[in-house]
């Protein structure tokens, strides 16, 4: 199975397309690739340490909204060696590192899908898990992202967002998103809940992030 691309287009003309892309909620620029696929020890996680936490099986369907290049998405799409990792991401040029490292990997069970603001051409109920990973905090209606996420999945089905824990002091800040950027875990966890999904943690997962699980 080869990995794809699935670009949904709407009947705008491209210079709109590329007007919209530039307020989409996105992890970065193109130029800050090689910083997110091989970032400074402080400003990264171990996906592993997100995996053992989550009710993940090896042939569900998992969507990782906000891929970037990928290194999120390899790690679940090696853990779903029986289902279908889909790397979600408004950036096309993301996506291609995704599919260059999926084959460096010689993964066949990796989608990419190219979405818009708040929109992610996937079905209703489709996916078994989603993860919002340190894509939120760049998001203009972060919550309006959630409920969209929450869309996609089945009854039962499981939604984790990570993401970068409040500043502490006034100095300015060595890793992460400005202060103003960085969103209260009581309120993701609050936004989840209002849609009916069922917490089962609420933690921080390194120094400088928390994660939360919840499921529908």
């Amino acid at each position: 199975m080869q990995c794809r691309l699935r670009v949904i287009s709407s009947p705008s003309t491209e210079q709109e397309q590329t007007r919209k892309t530039t307020r989409m909620p996105t992890k970065t620029s193109v130029k800050r690739v090689d910083a997110l696929l091989h970032p400074r020890l402080e400003e990264s996680f171990d996906p592993q340490s997100m995996i053992a936490l989550v009710p993940i099986h090896s042939d569900q369907k998992v969507a990782d909204i906000g891929a970037g290049p990928g290194r999120l998405s390899i790690a679940l799409a090696k853990y779903l060696y029986m289902g279908t990792c889909y790397a979600v991401d408004v950036q096309k040029e993301m996506l291609e590192h995704v599919r260059e490292q999926a084959k460096v990997a010689r993964l066949g069970n990796v989608e990419t899908v190219v979405s818009k603001e708040n929109q992610v051409p996937l079905d209703d109920e489709s996916l078994d898990g989603v993860v919002l990973s340190d894509v939120l905090n760049e998001a203009s209606r972060p919550k309006t992202l959630i409920k969209e996420a929450a869309r996609l999945l089945k009854k039962y089905g499981w939604m984790a967002i990570i993401e970068w824990l409040p500043a502490e002091g006034k100095g300015k800040l060595a890793v992460g998103p400005a202060a103003s950027k960085r969103l209260a875990q009581e309120d993701m966890r609050a936004a989840m809940e209002t849609l009916g999904l069922r917490t089962l943690t609420s933690r921080q997962l390194t120094h400088h992030r928390y994660v939360i699980v919840a499921r529908k």
